[in-house]
């Protein structure tokens, strides 16, 4: 029988101990890389003015010189006026518009690009004598900049026989992302809440969300739609309309917008999503509590099975955290489900009271994300509904 020398022995001793003490590696070992929104463009209509957009398309055939500016501030507000007798250079429609975002504000503008994500979300107020129209009545475009080009989305005003309805297409692609009665949003703040991937071919994706008082009205995602067409894409606000209408909707009319935001996906090691951000059911988007960390906090309905859906894209599948912050002013417990991509990683996870609805705290578990799009569901198992949700984050 052949032994091993006592060389080999202690040449094969030194080799284990000198693995050992190396750091251990795994093949499975990812780093995380989240996207989440970055804040790009925040103007205040009162201190910033018009200066905050690329370019201001007042009049410009120059048809209504006593009416001008068309395009103005009032108060925090920017307010697009249209008369009956205001024409464009085509003189069968009427435009008051601005376009893009300059940051700092009057600085250079923001360029939306092939691959990038963006976000638009801005409060509006639509009169009753802005009406929607058997021809095209635009209120916001996203275009490539320059003349002639077709628009690649349109948020519009249009009558569908004797019914007004507010509507968003995609002009480019041919396609219908959804629309919902505007009957009820006149004379009313409206929150816009709107998302585009810009991409070519079947590589873009939008989602459009309206919200009167909190309480969601649409919110529909489209993939795998076209969203580009050459150079960049740049958002237009105001209004431009055809004067072919049929229904005699047209007349003297304004628009207002306030709290108007850009913000951009990036990745990073960690993640921030606001409730606000998520698709909700049964729930609305309050404010009358204080210590909320965004534009406000999701309220989920006194129900079993209302919820908060948030998306979240991941570089590589890989394990993380999820801290869901909220707030419980009851004295009783208020149990959530928690579903990642559909499986239910935590069966009525306790969310015990806090001091009050204004104290906000913290709960975290772990959780495993897939490379690509993930769904993170919280969702109320009582009759009581689930607790207030601020925000969660991912690290």
């Amino acid at each position: 029988m052949n032994r091993p020398s006592r060389r080999t022995v202690l040449g094969a001793a030194l080799t284990a101990a000198a693995t050992a003490a190396l750091p251990r590696t795994s093949a499975s070992a990812a780093t995380l890389s989240v996207s989440s929104w970055q804040q790009r463009w925040s103007p205040s209509a009162a201190a910033d003015g018009l200066a905050a957009f690329e370019t201001v398309e007042d009049d410009r055939a120059d048809s209504h010189p006593a009416g001008a500016p068309h395009i103005r501030v009032e108060d925090d507000n920017f307010r697009w006026n249209m008369h009956m007798v205001d024409r464009d250079t085509s003189t069968d429609r009427q435009r008051h518009e601005v376009t893009g975002m300059r940051t700092p504000v009057g600085g250079t503008y923001l360029q939306w690009l092939p691959g990038e994500t963006w976000r638009t979300t801005y409060s509006m107020y639509i009169p009753s004598s802005l009406k929607a129209t058997t021809t095209f009545t635009h209120i916001m475009q996203m275009k490539e900049p320059g003349t002639g080009s077709s628009p690649i989305v349109v948020q519009s005003l249009r009558r569908v026989g004797t019914a007004q309805t507010i509507e968003l297409q995609l002009p480019v692609s041919g396609v219908s992302v959804g629309s919902t009665s505007l009957d009820p949003l006149h004379d009313r703040w409206v929150d816009v809440d709107f998302q585009i991937k810009v991409g070519d071919g079947a590589s873009g994706s939008v989602r459009w969300v309206l919200r009167s008082a909190g309480t969601t009205l649409i919110d529909v995602t489209k993939n795998g739609v076209d969203t580009f067409l050459a150079d960049r894409v740049r958002p237009k606000w105001g209004i431009y309309r055809s004067l072919g209408d049929t229904s005699g909707s047209l007349q003297d009319c304004y628009l207002l917008t306030t709290g108007m935001r850009g913000y951009q996906l990036v990745s990073g090691g960690s993640g921030v999503y606001q409730a606000e951000e998520a698709r909700i059911s049964q729930g609305v988007v309050e404010n009358n509590h204080t210590g909320y960390s965004g534009t406000g906090f999701v309220n989920l309905a006194n129900i079993a099975g209302s919820y908060a859906e948030w998306t979240i894209q991941s570089g590589t599948a890989v394990g993380a955290t999820l801290d869901l912050r909220y707030a419980n002013g009851t004295t009783m417990d208020r149990p959530m489900d928690i579903i990642v991509n559909g499986t239910r990683i935590a069966t009525g996870r306790s969310f015990p009271p806090t001091a009050n609805w204004d104290t906000w705290t913290t709960t975290s578990l772990p959780i495993t994300l897939k490379a690509g799009t993930n769904t993170i569901r919280a969702i109320s198992t009582t009759g009581d509904g689930g607790p207030n949700l601020d925000k969660i984050t991912i690290h």
